[in-house]
């Protein structure tokens, strides 16, 4: 008898962890309180490197299976992935830099050689996830394997049994009022899109530990300009004063964007936590929860480890 799971979550959290439970046999259906199109994973301008999420440890194990997938879907037609130059200087010490041993090119470089003043700097070649491409795909990856999507706002996991035999948490800053997790609080990320230039090939992040950076990501039609992280903003709404400062701060590292189209600005909260909550939680009798939410900006980085460990939960689970 096929196992049914219900994921609460159709952003990468939701949609990876299904792609994984129908690798392993299982009936998925999607929970979502939110059109695909609105979700927070929508409104990211995304590329492969952990930024504020922990541990450390379980964050840079995820980061090399997510990594390997990429590379694997490189060589797909319209996957959405492509491994493009990285330019990153470290204002601040970059606790994540420890995945470099991971990527297959990089070296150190002189920042002030590229006019920016850092401690250290590294020139590395990484995935960037085209959203837009990369996330329909992946819906209709899992729409093809027979997901269905239900649109609607759960009050509680509870409402999801007897009916579904595993719940997987994937509602990000929902988990909030979803299980009542006070944890995990909003990081707000306001980000720009600008038509790319021509010659615009590679990306460059001035890493600092302040609620705004400066991130310049060329993508296959547009460029990603960032951005804000503002802990414990829940404002979706852009604000002009805010996409005029990121425009400005990432012309005066890479001029080339200071005349580009300006295309439009999103805002997405990313689930800020002081860790990763992925658990078997089995604290209420026949009701078995997968939690896999609380991020950070790293989810795109991720998203696939977090995945295999979702299915491998489940499948233990049902060994019992």
């Amino acid at each position: 008898m096929s196992r049914k799971i219900a994921v609460v979550g159709q952003g990468l959290m939701g949609l990876t962890s299904a792609a994984k439970l129908l690798d392993q046999g299982f009936e998925v259906t999607v929970f979502s309180k939110e059109p695909f199109e609105e979700t927070t994973s929508m409104s990211a301008g995304a590329y492969w490197w952990p930024h504020r999420a922990y541990p450390l440890e379980r964050v840079h194990a995820w980061a090399k299976i997510t990594y390997d997938e990429y590379s694997q879907a490189r060589s797909e037609p319209e996957s959405g992935i492509h491994f493009e130059q990285h330019l990153r200087f470290c204002i601040d010490p970059d606790d994540s830099a420890q995945v470099l041993q991971y990527v297959e090119q990089w070296q150190r470089v002189d920042g002030a050689e590229y006019g920016i003043a850092c401690p250290e700097a590294f020139l590395v070649t990484l995935p960037v996830i085209d959203v837009p491409i990369f996330m329909r795909n992946l819906k209709r990856r899992v729409e093809a394997q027979g997901v269905t999507t239900v649109i609607q706002s759960l009050a509680s996991v509870s409402t999801l049994f007897p009916e579904f035999d595993l719940v997987v948490n994937c509602t990000g800053v929902g988990a909030r009022d979803f299980v009542g997790d006070s944890q995990v609080f909003p990081i707000r990320g306001q980000v720009v899109r600008v038509k790319r230039p021509e010659g615009l090939e590679r990306s460059t992040r001035i890493y600092q530990k302040e609620d705004k950076f400066t991130l310049v990501l060329p993508r296959t039609n547009d460029v990603i300009l960032g951005g804000t992280a503002q802990d414990d903003d829940w404002d979706r709404s852009v604000r002009a004063d805010e996409s005029k400062a990121i425009v400005e701060r990432c012309a005066a590292i890479v001029p080339e964007i200071r005349d580009a189209e300006i295309l439009g600005a999103t805002v997405g909260l990313r689930p800020g936590r002081d860790q990763v909550r992925l658990e078997l939680d089995l604290s209420e009798p026949n009701r078995p929860v997968v939690h896999n939410y609380g991020h950070g900006g790293g989810g795109y980085t991720i998203a696939w480890g977090c995945a295999d460990e979702v299915a491998m939960l489940a499948r233990d689970y049902f060994a019992r």
